[in-house]
């Protein structure tokens, strides 16, 4: 058995429900001008959130996932799901709030997030889960890398931007 703070999906699945809180957030305060501060923070830490978890999934989830379950591993949409959230982030971080496009911008952010989210835990997820690979290895690695990750926060922002505009 795992222990709670090592299961890799649980951090995950937790990123989930981080992201979907912060869409939650978001949506809640409504499209009212005075409101336009608060949402363009919590679009931003809704942009860090993903870039942090989609980095994470890349460097240690995905080689496990291929090599535990072979190279068709992953959902067919996971890279093209991550891509279209990355080319949202960029745009995202280059505007303002009051933008017109803002809003729109982030509300297919947050499909784009929740596909990616659906893709995972109805296929990926429950299948690593009954590989038998080492899950409290990949759990550990997750949890430093996070706080790796969590510490340079910024420099991933200006990562994004830059691989936006090339």
């Amino acid at each position: 058995m795992i222990d709670v703070q090592d299961d890799p999906i649980d951090q995950m699945e937790q990123d989930h429900e981080q992201m979907r809180l912060l869409a939650r957030q978001w949506r809640a305060l409504g499209g009212s001008p005075g409101s336009a501060p608060q949402r363009k923070v919590l679009a931003e830490q809704l942009c860090t959130q993903f870039t942090i978890h989609a980095r994470l999934e890349e460097e240690l989830l995905d080689p496990l996932s291929r090599e535990a379950l072979g190279p068709q591993a992953l959902p067919a949409d996971t890279d093209a799901l991550r891509l279209r959230a990355r080319d949202l982030i960029a745009r995202l971080l280059q505007m303002r709030a009051d933008d017109p496009l803002h809003d729109m911008r982030v509300e297919r952010l947050c499909d784009t997030i929740e596909q990616h989210i659906a893709s995972q835990q109805a296929g990926l997820f429950p299948r690593l889960r009954r590989c038998g690979a080492d899950l409290a290895l990949l759990g550990r690695r997750l949890r430093e890398r996070r706080r790796e990750l969590e510490a340079v926060s910024e420099a991933l922002r200006e990562e994004v931007l830059v691989s936006a505009l090339a």
